[in-house]
């Protein structure tokens, strides 16, 4: 297998996500996975993860992944993959799931990236615009966030350093990071001397387990200019930035159905990945989709869904100076075609993902 990274994130699995499964959400009235235990109480909502654990990913997806010429994953896990029982929730254990993951990677020639997407508390999400309800960072300020957090990474490190599949682990999701706005103020979030103190202590936890060719990854939360001198001594070793690359919601959207949009899209993914690039770290695009703004009412579903592959075909050549990139996400319940890799992904040519 090459070195490049052509992957899909597997979201949905291990922490649902209504816009993902409908299905699990379907008449309860909750929106969040929090929400949706509350709302079912304790045995049915177990149930019905247990349930979705087994069936919404298979062996037959790795094989189709591999298939298409895919040959990574990226897993995001919640905080409590290990399961937990005590007075405020219960959730049962993914791990038995990550090692069948494990197991059909294997089998397959496809990476695992783990990905700790959840702590407690919130860390927020930096994808997301901070008038959003998900917009929440408190984690940094809980009582035991940053213990859990910490031993839920070594853990995972301790029990597949060894696994062959294993690419790496990447230490938070997309945490929304506290920057300067103007001289006398700071913008909401985690402040960026607690995570860069955090990725340090992860790093050498993780380190005790795993060997230098396994990767450490940290998110560049948006901002990858400010990570430039972080970590540089020699005691680093296979440390990687991951950058989201999305273009669907913020102010800086282009319409892609004209040349000039289509154009600015692609070279706001250029300048990112370069100034990651500078700061002196390897860079994975962690994710990325399809969805981009098309504000002609004329669009048809049919000239859609050429636009949305003509942007494909445009991202993926802007990735060359990465590493590699996992596409958001491999499958979705209703085959949202800008989300879904296997309508936005399976018709291209296998040439063209390398």
């Amino acid at each position: 297998m090459d070195d490049r990274i052509r992957g899909v994130n597997l979201s949905g699995w291990f922490i649902p996500e209504p816009w993902v499964t409908p299905s699990l959400f379907a008449a309860t009235g909750a929106s969040t996975d929090a929400e949706l235990q509350e709302n079912l109480g304790t045995v049915e909502y177990n149930e019905r993860i247990r349930q979705h654990y087994e069936t919404f990913i298979t062996e037959e997806d790795f094989r189709r992944m591999s298939s298409i010429g895919l040959n990574a994953v990226r897993i995001p896990v919640p905080w409590h993959v290990f399961g937990l029982q005590n007075d405020a929730a219960t959730y049962i254990s993914a791990i038995d799931y990550i090692d069948r993951a494990m197991e059909w990677s294997s089998k397959y020639n496809v990476s695992v990236l783990l990905d700790l997407a959840t702590v407690p508390g919130g860390q927020g999400d930096s994808n997301e615009p901070q008038t959003t309800s998900r917009y929440i960072a408190d984690w940094h300020s809980s009582t035991n966030g940053r213990h859990v957090a910490l031993e839920v990474l070594e853990r995972l490190a301790a029990r597949y350093a060894v696994a062959d599949a294993l690419y790496g682990i990447e230490l938070l999701d997309s945490p929304v990071m506290s920057v300067r706005k103007n001289m006398f103020t700071m913008t909401d979030g985690i402040p960026g001397h607690y995570l860069r103190n955090f990725y340090r202590d992860a790093y050498d936890l993780l380190r005790k387990h795993m060997t230098n060719d396994k990767a450490v990854v940290f998110s560049a939360s948006g901002y990858p200019g400010l990570w430039k001198h972080f970590m540089r001594s020699s005691q680093y070793k296979n440390v990687m930035m991951d950058v989201h690359l999305y273009h669907y919601h913020d102010e800086n959207a282009q319409d892609i159905t004209s040349p000039r949009g289509l154009s600015a899209a692609i070279a706001r993914n250029k300048a990112q990945i370069r100034e990651a690039v500078g700061t002196g770290f390897p860079v994975i695009i962690g994710e990325w989709s399809a969805a981009a703004v098309m504000s002609s009412a004329s669009v048809t579903p049919e000239g859609r869904s050429a636009y949305e592959r003509v942007f494909v075909a445009n991202q993926l050549a802007s990735f060359s100076q990465a590493e590699g990139w996992f596409f958001q996400t491999w499958k979705t319940e209703k085959r949202i075609a800008a989300w879904d890799a296997r309508l936005a992904l399976g018709t291209l040519e296998r040439a063209m993902l390398d």
